[in-house]
């Protein structure tokens, strides 16, 4: 299943969410905006870049805050997973599911 190909239902289900990130992260990571806040606390707690889009492709990662619908029309998530010895819960805003996905790094938790 491609991003373009994805049908998505309300709510968004976890199966889709994770399916649109993980293609997202694989095939258009150009298409992942990191916030401020976030390059800040990856700073600060020694993550880089790789190893997010890690916990973002993997399919071992899991939710811990389910995809939950924000008053801006976005999708907000947590995904949880393993890279470079770390456990790391990426905080995530998906933008525009149905037409042409985007996604929003809001923060980046070492656990």
């Amino acid at each position: 299943m491609t991003i373009e190909a994805t049908t998505v239902s309300f709510p968004l289900q976890e199966k889709i969410a994770k399916k649109i990130v993980q293609d997202l992260a694989l095939t258009a990571s150009h298409k992942i905006r990191f916030g401020s806040h976030a390059k800040q606390r990856m700073i600060e707690r020694g993550i880089s870049t790789k190893q997010v889009m890690t916990v973002l492709q993997d399919n071992a990662s899991r939710f811990t805050e389910k995809p939950h619908l924000t008053a801006s029309a976005s999708w907000k998530f947590n995904l949880q997973g393993f890279a470079a010895g770390e456990i790391i819960e990426v905080v995530v805003d998906l933008k525009n599911v149905e037409n042409d996905p985007n996604a929003f790094v809001v923060t980046v938790i070492l656990k």
